[in-house]
């Protein structure tokens, strides 16, 4: 029986049912207003735009709805395509509240970068040769040349320089694995961490 669950739980369906029953639960904690970060620790400001973007898709969905409705024949199909843009979106409002609850922080030891349960990066404090402000306007998160950029709506602004080398992963679906590579220096939306 052990070894069948553990087949079970290693199945990509699996993770992708337990990632998305997450997602339900990170959209009660936000809706409580819970911040999951540790005591002491300081959240870095979330980069603008991101609720806004959830604003506009979370209107599209609704006019799709609507459309739909109307140009569905059959009652069962129109019931059908209503519960899938419902679905679609508590989904949406589920992955916009993983970040909103998990953001990325600063403590007296540590520079945290993460996107809800992912994390790209944690930076000891004690291997920041300097931090200053460099502004970019990269969107992606990505790692180039030993650098990693964390960008996202509002670019970087940002930038950790390394006395040694860290490990840091790109960005990846949540239920990936990451692939880690060491980078000597960090670029992040950081507006509150000055």
């Amino acid at each position: 029986m052990a070894n069948a669950w553990r087949f079970v739980e290693k199945h990509p369906g699996f993770r992708l049912a337990k990632y998305e029953v997450g997602l339900y639960q990170d959209l009660w904690r936000w809706l409580r207003g819970q911040t999951l970060i540790p005591t002491g620790a300081v959240a870095l400001s979330h980069p603008p735009g991101r609720l806004q973007m959830l604003g506009f898709i979370t209107s599209v969905l609704v006019i799709e709805m609507v459309v739909v409705h109307l140009l569905l024949p059959t009652r069962v199909l129109r019931i059908v395509a209503l519960l899938l843009s419902l679905w679609a979106i508590v989904f949406v409002w589920g992955l916009i509240a993983a970040e909103r609850i998990r953001p990325s922080y600063v403590t007296n030891e540590l520079t945290v970068l993460r996107r809800g349960k992912t994390v790209f990066v944690e930076v000891p404090m004690t291997v920041v040769r300097s931090k200053r402000a460099d502004r970019t306007f990269e969107s992606a998160i990505v790692i180039s040349e030993g650098e990693l950029t964390v960008g996202g709506p509002a670019g970087t602004d940002t930038l950790l320089v390394l006395s040694e080398p860290v490990q840091a992963s790109p960005d990846r679906y949540p239920w990936q694995r990451g692939s880690w590579t060491e980078v000597t220096r960090v670029r992040f939306y950081g507006a509150a961490s000055r």
